[in-house]
């Protein structure tokens, strides 16, 4: 078949000998053909490829996001750009397909990415999580959201696959007293004010916790405060919030300030004391990650335990305790009520009312004659 628009010419062959199935081919393929005409003629680019896509996504998006976020995108990158580059012999986005999606879901749910000993990313047999893949898949949503937005393509094919189900993993809520054992062996004064910061403030570690300046510790008042947007640095809710800090932080706090805020070193709390291969004296601590988890096995804490589990803690305590779930939310920077009240289910000790015993009515009512 032969088609023209906007004065060129294409020309087509299908394997058929049904006419309606042709004729049926050659109007969906002349729309196709008229609408990259048309964008053309507005002064938009072509179709462009998916790696390109893949890596305006990576330069110009990724960026805006808080940096665990960045972590857990670039792993998902990783077999995207594998399988649509390679597997798929990078088509142009604007002809990607639902049932494109999906045959990556359908292939990443048995294979994993290695790195080569070349630095080459590879495909390796194995099972993977549910989770994972279901983060893959959130990820290609927002690859093909930002295409959609920029007209490379119409609509997002992301959009019409299933999100796949899994398990939500349980956080490892620790109890009072392995949680002091967690900071009793803290061997450092600072790993264990991180540790304290991160478990009674319920602030996110790497992102909120180790931004923290002097001027965001309000020791008279109790409170520190969580920025964003300062130097281009931003947090996962995008917003700042005051936070309250409990009287064994505030303490701990004061050590800190006696023993570094005067040495005019840094004007971060979290920082490096002394010059090092890869770091200066005053500069701001990345990742306190390692210590934490090396402490953590020394207590002895239970399997799968994970660092962002004290903020799980803070806030699960807090409701367990009875405070107000809406200064909660407002406290650990959730942006939306549904997600603190998401964590009643860990805090059993608002239950207990349902089988705490009442005296009967009418001895009530005798009691009051």
């Amino acid at each position: 078949m032969r088609l023209c628009v906007d004065g060129r010419r294409y020309r087509f062959t299908l394997a058929t000998t049904d006419r309606g199935e042709a004729e049926q081919f050659a109007r969906a393929k002349y729309a196709e053909l008229e609408r990259q005409h048309r964008r053309q003629s507005d002064g938009y680019p072509g179709p462009i490829r998916a790696a390109e896509l893949f890596t305006r996504f990576e330069v110009e998006e990724m960026p805006t996001k808080a940096p665990g976020c960045q972590r857990s995108y670039a792993a998902s990158m990783k077999p995207i750009r594998l399988y649509f580059e390679v597997n798929l012999r990078d088509p142009t986005v604007d002809r990607v397909r639902a049932g494109d999606i999906e045959g990556f879901l359908t292939w990443r749910r048995r294979h994993r990415v290695a790195t080569s000993e070349a630095g080459d990313v590879e495909a390796v047999p194995g099972a993977v999580q549910q989770r994972t893949v279901a983060k893959d898949r959130a990820v290609l949503h927002a690859i093909f959201a930002m295409a959609e937005r920029r007209e490379y393509r119409d609509g997002n094919p992301v959009s019409r696959t299933k999100v796949p189900k899994y398990d939500a993993r349980q956080p490892v809520i620790l109890s009072a007293a392995e949680y002091e054992r967690l900071l009793e062996q803290c061997d450092d004064p600072t790993l264990r004010l991180y540790v304290l910061v991160l478990g009674e403030t319920g602030a996110r570690d790497e992102s909120e916790a180790l931004w923290l300046r002097w001027e965001d510790i309000d020791l008279d008042g109790g409170f520190l405060r969580i920025v964003s947007g300062r130097r281009g640095h931003r947090t996962k809710s995008g917003k700042d919030r005051w936070t309250p800090m409990t009287s064994a932080l505030v303490a701990a706090m004061r050590e800190h300030f006696a023993a570094h805020r005067l040495s005019g070193r840094s004007e971060w709390v979290f920082h490096h004391d002394r010059t090092r291969r890869h770091y200066h004296e005053g500069d701001r601590i990345r990742s306190l990650r390692t210590g934490v988890l090396a402490a953590a096995e020394r207590a002895k804490l239970p399997a799968g335990w994970h660092l962002h589990d004290l903020r799980h803690r803070r806030v699960t305590t807090w409701i367990a305790e009875g405070r107000v779930v809406v200064k909660v939310k407002e406290a650990v920077g959730h942006s939306d009520l549904k997600t603190t009240m998401g964590y009643t289910h860990l805090a059993r000790e608002h239950l207990r009312t349902l089988v705490e015993e009442r005296p009967a009515v009418g001895i009530a009512n005798a009691e009051r004659a």
